[in-house]
């Protein structure tokens, strides 16, 4: 089995869900006590999340400072447990020169939603991925439509959001989503483009398709790890 390498802390909360889901992966697929080879690189993300709004131009190095340690201790491909981050890698992606695969998690979304024939979304994510337009432009580029929540909602997920990545869950957030999604008709799935709330938004609780990215992006990386047994 190859080794994924998981660049985490990005939130903590989120890290245990990227850890949670490839080891069931393992589980399912080899039994046993066969739990997935993965290399943990969990950063302080307050050095990075504390300049989203002001002094983005500073993030893309911080990350490249921070995959390069990961890279150092050769793992046999990468995720970066964090949906904004894969902005900035874009922007640092041919400095980096990597000779191993870097699972994107828009790009598997896209991916995913292709196959599956899906074309409006709903669109769900931090307020700056909501607002930012880098997710929604590239899964327009795979032929989505993308809708985007109103700006009461949008301020009512960041605050969600805020607290999960602190650890924080209670019952009133699966209703804010309820109500938040109830909201957007004629849509074919919604998607969590941040990797905190699927914390509290699940398919089991919805009729419409709910698209978790890092659960996509997880499956890629388990089956190239898996690829060679």
């Amino acid at each position: 089995m190859k080794t994924i390498g998981l660049l985490g802390g990005t939130s903590w909360p989120s890290t245990i869900e990227y850890y949670r889901i490839l080891n069931e992966l393992a589980q399912k697929k080899l039994g046993g006590f066969h739990s997935a080879k993965i290399l943990l690189y969990s950063i302080d993300y307050h050095e990075i999340k504390s300049r989203y709004h002001s002094g983005w131009n500073e993030i893309p190095h911080l990350l490249r400072t921070e995959l390069k340690k990961l890279i150092r201790l050769g793992p046999d491909c990468i995720l970066i447990g964090n949906n904004t981050l894969h902005k900035a890698f874009d922007l640092i992606q041919t400095e980096l020169t990597l000779s191993i695969p870097v699972f994107h998690i828009v790009d598997v979304t896209g991916q995913y939603a292709q196959m599956k024939k899906l074309e409006n979304v709903l669109l769900l994510g931090t307020k700056y991925t909501m607002e930012d337009g880098f997710f929604q432009r590239k899964l327009e580029k795979y032929g989505l439509r993308v809708k985007i929540p109103d700006p009461d909602d949008r301020a009512e997920i960041q605050r969600i959001q805020s607290e999960l990545a602190k650890g924080t869950i209670n019952k009133s957030f699966h209703k804010a989503f309820r109500k938040i999604i109830s909201k957007y008709p004629h849509l074919n799935a919604v998607v969590l483009a941040c990797t905190e709330i699927p914390l509290v938004v699940k398919q089991k609780d919805f009729d419409i398709e709910i698209v978790n990215p890092t659960e996509l992006q997880c499956r890629r990386a388990f089956e190239f790890a898996v690829s060679d047994i």
